[in-house]
């Protein structure tokens, strides 16, 4: 009986003990324009707005089967299983910006050959209605709270030139109840991100800003806007780049915001 005990223990340790080791894995990411790398103090084309929050993400293995990425907790830029990624140095045109920068993910997962990377652009139903005074970094920063609408912006972005601009801040709308006590949100603005040629180590995540602001939104003199609201026109092309539908905020089609690329 005994020696029946040791062997059905041993057999339940033994895949654990085969089991392919954690590894470290950074996931770089850089802002383009038209593609040309574009930073707050760009000359013709420049940022000035520039962070969003990631969540869910997950590691294509060789047989292409999904794999959590853990991240690494740091009591500033991750916690456990959210990231704030922060592409502006709150110099130049970034005038509501800070100095600083958080252009990568960092976390560990089962050691693989590994050939896609996806996750969700936006914050968690059940952590996207809290109290950002009360709230663990980095839902602590009170400037990605749209407390009017009782949630996190997820998206940050603005572009500019000498004489126009476009901003851009998306987030769950049309949200039911009071902040700590929201029920629901007819459009929950959440992007499905899924890059099928990622290798970790070889490329690095793009943010494609011309393709929610085409240059010729920045031609005609005109700043405008897009604050995710179902009624405002110029969010149309801003909905379409990231394959949201603009009346429902569900997924309605391939985002073309994200891209891969090989590291420069």
């Amino acid at each position: 009986m005994i020696a029946r005990v040791v062997v059905i223990v041993l057999a339940t340790l033994l895949p654990a003990a085969c089991g392919k080791p954690p590894v470290h894995v950074q996931i770089p990411f850089m802002a383009l324009f038209e593609g040309s790398p574009i930073a707050c103090g760009s000359g013709d084309v420049g940022l000035t707005d520039l962070r969003f929050y990631v969540y869910d993400l997950h590691l294509t293995d060789a047989a292409g089967n999904q794999q959590k990425l853990d991240l690494n907790a740091d009591n500033g830029w991750q916690q456990a299983g959210l990231a704030l990624l922060d592409l502006e140095t709150g110099d130049g045109r970034c005038t509501n910006g800070t100095l600083e920068l958080n252009d990568k993910l960092s976390g560990s997962i089962a050691a693989d050959d590994y050939r896609g990377l996806s996750f969700t652009l936006g914050v968690p139903f059940e952590q996207n209605h809290g109290d950002p005074l009360l709230a663990e970094p980095p839902l602590g920063d009170a400037a990605m709270h749209w407390h009017w609408r009782g949630g996190y912006k997820f998206l940050r972005a603005g572009i500019a030139t000498v004489d126009d601009g476009f901003w851009i801040h998306l987030g769950s709308t049309g949200c039911e109840g009071t902040l700590q006590s929201i029920s629901r949100c007819s459009a929950p603005n959440r992007v499905t991100v899924q890059l099928e040629d990622f290798v970790p180590g070889r490329d690095v995540v793009v943010v494609e800003l011309d393709k929610l602001v085409p240059r010729l939104e920045l031609e005609d003199g005109s700043p405008t806007d897009c604050s995710s609201g179902p009624s405002e026109e110029h969010c149309a092309n801003v909905f379409q780049a990231l394959g949201l539908d603009h009346a429902s905020g569900m997924t309605d089609g391939v985002q073309r915001l994200f891209s891969s690329r090989a590291a420069p």
